[in-house]
């Protein structure tokens, strides 16, 4: 369910950022880059010295979160866009690919929890995976109409 709701909600924010054009993309991704530290800021209730410190070691995971999100789109992109239609050896190379690129991603995850730990209690990270995902929540329904903020 996580995965397709963040799945969703990335195809909602990219699919509204190129409607809006290139001029307008900069200021979008502004705009939902500065809600979004204001709302996880708040989440976690982090101290100025706290957010100082965290959001630059943030930036970076994300960072390197997408490198490796590019790397699986430009993979999955040499394959079947149905994965019925897939022959079974594209898809065991395909799964090879993925366990990979998925087991990546838990290490970077786990190599920034320990940089984290540096910086903010383990209750305050804890807060971080609530906030992402109440931070989603609050897109989505502002995407639907529901937000009190809805532009």
């Amino acid at each position: 369910m996580k995965r397709f709701t963040l799945i969703l909600l990335s195809i909602l924010i990219s699919t509204s950022i190129f409607a809006q054009g290139r001029g307008n993309r900069m200021e979008v991704k502004k705009r939902y880059r500065s809600q979004k530290i204001a709302f996880i800021t708040d989440k976690m209730q982090l101290t100025p010295v706290e957010a100082q410190e965290f959001w630059p070691l943030y930036n970076k995971l994300e960072a390197e979160k997408d490198v490796l999100a590019q790397e699986m789109h430009e993979y999955r992109a040499k394959y079947p866009e149905d994965e019925a239609d897939m022959t079974e050896e594209q898809a065991l190379e395909f799964l090879a690919f993925f366990n990979k690129h998925t087991s990546a991603m838990f290490k970077l995850h786990q190599d920034y929890q320990k940089q984290y730990l540096k910086v903010i209690s383990a209750k305050k990270l804890l807060l971080l995976n609530n906030a992402e995902n109440g931070f989603r929540r609050h897109l989505l329904q502002e995407f639907r109409g529901k937000g009190a903020n809805r532009r």
